[in-house]
């Protein structure tokens, strides 16, 4: 039940948003706008359902290109976007601060998990703040692997990580490989 009304809240805000970019669209533009999103609402289906629904209402196709939230970001700021829908508020804010965007509005959120092995080396299991597990890892140094990928989960992985005011000399076990973070 609790799903089907945040659809059905969520289609109204996606909408509503798409709506509000249509007033920046010029009249000789080409019917279509491109909406940079992230890889998780373009995989929630949720785009996929609502979309035919707008384009056969306003007439109007929407283009959407899937990325990471930084990624996203950036198609915007190249001007190859009109709209974008991500999840990260201190970049969003920063977009829009930067003179990129006019109306940020909070339509969903996200609740992370962190995953382990079963014998749960740093004691974590079941525990509600982030921070404490994070501190908790890395005294245990038990092994930690990110997408490192500068998506909105990265950027609030990140600032967990600074949030635990771990000296970066004691985290020197954490580095970047291949665009990931992994403890090594």
């Amino acid at each position: 039940m609790r799903s089907t009304a945040m659809l059905s809240r969520s289609a109204r805000l996606i909408s509503a948003l798409l709506g509000a970019a249509l007033l920046a669209w010029h009249a000789d533009a080409a019917p279509a706008i491109v909406l940079a999103s992230t890889t998780s609402v373009e995989d929630s289906g949720l785009l996929g359902r609502i979309l035919p629904l707008f384009a056969k209402t306003t007439g109007i196709e929407v283009h959407v290109v899937a990325q990471g939230t930084g990624q996203a970001l950036e198609t915007a700021r190249r001007g190859d976007a009109d709209l974008v829908l991500v999840h990260d508020p201190e970049a969003e804010q920063k977009f829009i601060s930067e003179g990129y965007g006019i109306d940020r509005r909070q339509i969903a959120w996200n609740d992370f998990v962190i995953v382990g092995p079963e014998n749960d080396p740093a004691r974590i299991k079941g525990g509600h703040d982030a921070v404490a597990a994070f501190k908790a890892i890395a005294t245990a140094n038990a092994p930690f692997v990110s997408r490192g990928d500068n998506c909105g989960t990265n950027a609030l992985e990140l600032r967990l990580w600074k949030n635990t005011r771990i000296d970066k000399a004691r985290k020197a076990g954490i580095a970047t490989s291949a665009g990931a973070w992994a403890r090594r």
